[in-house]
């Protein structure tokens, strides 16, 4: 179990946030075999997580945080790793997640400062006195950012170089797709994150005390969108020029490093 305090947001108007809470139950296992060649690890969990904080960006460009009521979060994660052959390991792992809104978020809270989940159409939103359509996120909205699985695969093969310890190794990740925001709106103006994968290669010797690797990252130069952002709130400066009165709003997308060549050099003293 944890806890973050809560706090009081810049923007004086904004009411402020309250500490939010998570009880994680976690069932973990870590096994061995083939005379300790194949380990197979992981573990099952899930995280309730109470008046969970989350950030937007204001109009006026200041950050807010907000408490939403509820959210669940179901996973698995898992790691294999197997010692093929004295030179070759090979390693996988994988990852699922289920991470849901249980409860809807409103967008506003009570007189005691509680996140309001009941808000059908013509509700009033006492902190600006108008009535709302309906949630900004229903209850099982798929939380942002978190893919519902991702995995990656390593293969490493060691060697002697006259005498030395040599070794290549090649790396494959997968990312699956993201959601950017809680709220369906600002998701739908701001767009998804679409799944990518991206491949390394390296290769390296060491002798004595210093080390020399060389690298490829991201060799087949994918352009992976990491996130998305706009420069104020998203339904003002991510409207796709739709507010007269910001016509030059836009939704920034961060991507990737593209396909990187190196070498670094390693000298223990």
């Amino acid at each position: 179990e944890g806890f973050r305090p809560g706090g009081i947001n810049r923007a004086g108007q904004i009411p402020p946030y309250q500490a939010d809470f998570l009880t994680n139950l976690e069932l973990g296992w870590k096994t061995s075999w083939l005379d300790n060649r194949l380990s197979f690890n992981g573990a099952v969990f899930r995280e309730t997580w109470n008046h969970f904080q989350f950030n937007i960006l204001g109009p006026n460009g200041l950050t807010i945080i907000q408490n939403a009521n509820s959210a669940r979060i179901n996973g698995l994660e898992s790691q294999l790793n197997w010692q093929a052959t004295y030179n070759l390991n090979l390693s996988a792992g994988i990852a699922f997640y289920d991470a849901k809104l249980t409860a809807n978020y409103c967008g506003f809270v009570d007189a005691a400062g509680n996140p309001v989940t009941y808000c059908p159409a013509g509700t009033i939103n006492p902190q600006t006195g108008n009535a709302v359509s309906g949630p900004q996120a229903p209850k099982g909205t798929q939380m942002p950012i978190t893919p519902r699985f991702k995995g990656n695969l390593i293969a490493r093969y060691t060697f002697s170089q006259g005498g030395n310890d040599a070794f290549v190794q090649a790396a494959l990740v997968h990312v699956g797709a993201r959601t950017t925001d809680l709220r369906l709106v600002e998701r739908n103006l701001l767009g998804n994150l679409p799944a990518y994968n991206s491949a390394d290669l390296s290769a390296g010797i060491q002798k004595n005390s210093w080390s020399v690797n060389v690298y490829i990252d991201n060799v087949f130069d994918k352009r992976a969108a990491l996130y998305k952002f706009t420069e104020c709130g998203v339904t003002i400066c991510g409207a796709h020029n739709m507010v007269p009165q910001y016509p030059n709003g836009q939704v920034y997308t961060g991507f990737s490093q593209p396909r990187t060549f190196g070498i670094r050099f390693k000298q223990d003293f």
